[in-house]
């Protein structure tokens, strides 16, 4: 998460000017070869500016993905397998070229961290388990979709019917019989 979540107008930008310029850099080379100080430049931020407000660059990740590409099930996605499966389906069809630039530069878990994470604060998904329960479910729930959305990403794209179509046969058991 980022460090800095306050109002301060200049940092906002500063943030929303780092986050353009990691995903801009992630489009040209490997994550993995992308420095806080190449990222710094290309932001046109100092250093110290952007350890005020970020930790490291998988927090300026889950900065994008809280911000900008996050998957927020809506109330009624999560009282129903089938429009669950669909609001997931289309996410990630609609989402394919940003989850492959995650999956493609190797940090496509914090997409699972994202998920987790809106899963526990959608008041309606598995409102009536205790928070064991709950957080569990989430935790598998996120698990298979950040699955489904790297395996998505990785062969020939597919239509959200096909993924709705397999997501319920996955959460519904289908494949295991």
């Amino acid at each position: 998460m980022p460090v800095y979540c306050g109002c301060n107008e200049k940092a906002l930008s500063s943030q929303r000017a780092i986050a353009r310029a990691l995903l801009a850099l992630m489009e040209a080379e490997p994550y993995a070869e992308i420095s806080i100080s190449a990222l710094c430049r290309a932001a046109g931020v100092s250093r110290p500016t952007f350890y005020s407000l970020f930790g490291s660059k998988d927090d300026v990740v889950a900065y994008i993905l809280r911000e900008n590409h996050c998957y927020s099930p809506e109330p009624e996605a999560s009282s129903c397998l089938k429009s669950f499966c669909m609001s997931y389906s289309e996410y990630i069809t609609h989402q394919r070229h940003f989850l492959m630039l995650l999956v493609n530069n190797g940090v496509g878990h914090l997409l699972y961290q994202s998920i987790f994470d809106s899963l526990l604060d959608c008041v309606c998904f598995l409102q009536n388990a205790d928070a064991a329960s709950r957080r569990s479910a989430a935790n598998f729930t996120a698990g298979a979709l950040t699955g489904v959305a790297q395996d998505y990403v990785a062969r020939e794209a597919c239509t959200a019917d096909e993924l709705c179509r397999l997501l319920e046969s996955l959460f519904g058991g289908g494949l295991f019989r």
